[in-house]
């Protein structure tokens, strides 16, 4: 870990009651109040993988360099955010989709196809894509003036096929509860490729609960099937759990080429706040299950309009072309949202 020799006069925000530039001055050390950490899983189904534990302030944040960097567990004054499933994060490649998707607060899935398992001219795509099993080079991870920041590469590559580099930014502000997630994608190829990449974001108990409100940007929002119809009228507020409950996934239609927010907030006023750019991501959708041994509630944006896999979205014309040396720019903003009556 190492501290940035820049700094400012005075750092905006604040460290539990004071200005950041003071706190950091009275503390023996940055890692009072901020500090990132790397380990190593020594037993468990995850053995063998790293661990990127990131501290800074009131929130404490797991990232997963052998899931491509995506975001596990997230804590805000103790409190979990994110649902993780009973599955864990084994290694890479160890089992199928089913048996291996951990959940945390951001899986991010593609980066060819996202969905159900498809199949077209470029070969055969696993559900949810490729990019959840692909291990990062981390090549950053220090605590700034004014934020912690991760750096790492992720490649999906196929031998004389697609060439996909992701380079992946995220950082965590001091003093301002948000998750600051940038990725840029560069087509390493010969050849135009087409990515198509989703943001899973999976929030859990106990922010996900009985009454817990999803406000969302859309101006329409369909039900993808029989199962999803039967809670359309009342997609924006969980339902109590129940011993069995169909998982139901609905899209919702946003505003084009605009900066948008979907915000997630429990009864008790705890909540988070989805930030992103629809000229990028221009879809999103929402998956629910209530269930007894699992409640969850995701937000995905996306960057096309399906949930059908990559062969419905070519047949759609949702596909758009990435040329070779071109890239694309991508990425959230995650902000808790505190409770008023917090001090």
């Amino acid at each position: 870990m190492r501290r940035s020799t820049a700094r400012k006069a005075e750092l905006m925000g604040e460290l539990y009651g004071r200005s950041i530039d003071e706190a950091l001055r009275r503390a023996g050390s940055a890692a009072q109040v901020a500090s990132v950490e790397q380990s190593l899983r020594t037993d468990g189904p995850d053995a063998g993988t790293r661990r990127l534990r990131v501290v800074a302030g009131d929130l404490d944040i797991e990232l997963l360099p052998d899931r491509g960097l995506d975001i596990g567990q997230v804590r805000y004054r103790g409190v979990p955010l994110a649902w993780v499933s009973p599955t864990g994060w084994p290694r890479p490649g160890a089992s199928g989709f089913g048996a291996s998707f951990g959940g945390g607060l951001v899986t991010t899935c593609g980066l060819l196809s996202f969905g159900p398992p498809s199949s077209d001219a470029e070969g055969d795509h696993p559900q949810h894509g490729r990019y959840s099993g692909l291990s990062a080079s981390v090549r950053r991870a220090e605590v700034g003036a004014d934020a912690v920041v991760v750096e790492a590469t992720v490649v999906e590559a196929t031998v004389l096929g697609a060439h996909l580099e992701l380079r992946r930014r995220v950082r965590v502000p001091l003093g301002e509860a948000r998750i600051e997630l940038r990725d840029e994608i560069v087509n390493r190829g010969a050849g135009p490729v087409e990515p198509m990449v989703l943001y899973h974001v999976n929030l859990g108990w106990p922010l996900v609960d009985e009454g817990t409100l999803l406000r969302s940007p859309a101006g329409r929002v369909l039900p993808r099937d029989a199962a999803a119809a039967a809670g359309a009228a009342t997609w924006a507020e969980f339902p109590a759990p129940a011993s069995e409950y169909p998982e139901q996934v609905f899209r919702h239609d946003l505003p084009a080429d605009r900066r948008v927010s979907a915000e997630v907030v429990a009864t008790s006023g705890l909540g988070i706040r989805i930030g992103f750019d629809t000229a990028s991501l221009p879809a999103m959708f929402q998956w629910r299950v209530a269930q007894d041994d699992g409640s969850v509630l995701g937000v995905e944006p996306a960057t096309a309009a399906t949930i059908l896999g990559r062969a419905d979205a070519r047949a759609a014309g949702l596909l758009r072309a990435l040329a070779p040396g071109a890239s694309w720019e991508l990425g959230l903003d995650i902000d808790v949202i505190r409770d008023r009556s917090e001090t």
